[in-house]
């Protein structure tokens, strides 16, 4: 059975350039988003695929981009690959709720 850790991430930066951060962040700890889903403009939720031994770094460089919720230290063996599920939860300070994406006319 695969190991789960929830995560709480809290941003009053722009929201596309936390998204962007957060999806290299992910990248460059050889984790992979395997889901999302989208809250409007406040929220954001990720389902993250990660080895064990990449959990502590993960954490570290998302403490870099945003503050996160505490890490337990002794929850992942650093030599270890199994495989973990990370749900990251995004809040963007600056949303107001009233995403809209304006989709342009095409022709035709």
């Amino acid at each position: 059975m695969i190991k789960k850790l929830n995560w709480q991430v809290k941003s009053n930066d722009d929201r596309n350039k936390v998204i962007e951060q957060v999806k290299e962040v992910i990248s460059a700890s050889d984790g992979f988003i395997i889901n999302f889903n989208m809250f409007s403009e406040l929220a954001l939720s990720l389902s993250i695929e990660i080895k064990e031994s990449g959990i502590q770094a993960l954490h570290k460089a998302l403490g870099v981009v945003a503050n996160i919720s505490d890490y337990n230290d002794e929850v992942a063996n650093s030599e270890s690959t199994k495989d973990w599920l990370i749900l990251l939860n995004i809040t963007f300070g600056q949303g107001q709720g009233d995403l809209k994406t304006i989709v342009p006319d095409v022709p035709g």
